[in-house]
């Protein structure tokens, strides 16, 4: 029984088909493990006994498709965990247990559609986390525990349609953080607690 796969253990594998599913038995997925493996063209299904997806685990990973369910023990997506993705499509589910998106964590994974729901537990949105993730439709609710968005945190998203609420709990908007993010409709308030906004953070 697999309990750990290495870092960089099936880089560049390209000639697989099908769907990668990692066991529950899996405790451990380590940096780059999947990397460039781009001839899946199936689903991706994640250990659920995972605390932390690392960087570069899945990144390139651009032919797999379906929702994306990262599951309830994870408590950290690190800097390029799903990095260029692009070939996944529906929803994106981020579990109450993560407490923090790393930077580029989904960048050009443009695949997804539906609502972004950013649960209650996350407190940091990494520097481009979701740069150009295109495809999302609906609304974009930051929670009160997020206190700081980072430098082009949702660049190119332009599918999100709704009210951009930014609550109490946000001390800092990175610069281009909501650039080109030109769907949304409503009102735009940005509370008192916000010291700082970066440049172009909302052109």
């Amino acid at each position: 029984t697999v309990t750990s796969i290495g870092e960089y253990a099936f880089y560049g594998c390209k000639g697989f088909t099908g769907n990668l599913i990692i066991p529950d038995s899996v405790t451990s997925i380590e940096n780059g493990a999947f990397s460039n493996c781009s001839g899946f063209n199936g689903t991706l299904t994640i250990s659920k006994s995972i605390t932390s997806i690392k960087s570069y685990v899945f990144s390139n990973c651009s032919n797999l498709s379906s929702s994306l369910i990262i599951p309830d023990k994870v408590t950290s997506i690190e800097n390029y965990a799903f990095y260029d993705c692009n070939g996944l499509t529906g929803k994106l589910i981020i579990p109450k247990s993560v407490t923090s998106i790393g930077a580029d964590a989904f960048s050009y994974c443009s695949g997804f559609t539906g609502d972004l729901v950013i649960p209650n537990s996350v407190t940091r949105i990494g520097e481009s986390a979701f740069y150009d993730c295109s495809g999302f439709t609906g609304s974009l609710t930051i929670p009160d525990s997020v206190t700081s968005i980072g430098s082009s945190a949702f660049l190119y998203c332009e599918g999100f349609t709704g009210s951009l609420i930014i609550p109490n709990s946000v001390t800092s908007i990175g610069s281009s953080a909501f650039r080109y993010c030109e769907g949304f409709t409503g009102a735009l308030t940005i509370p008192n607690s916000v010291i700082s906004i970066g440049a172009s953070a909302f052109k």
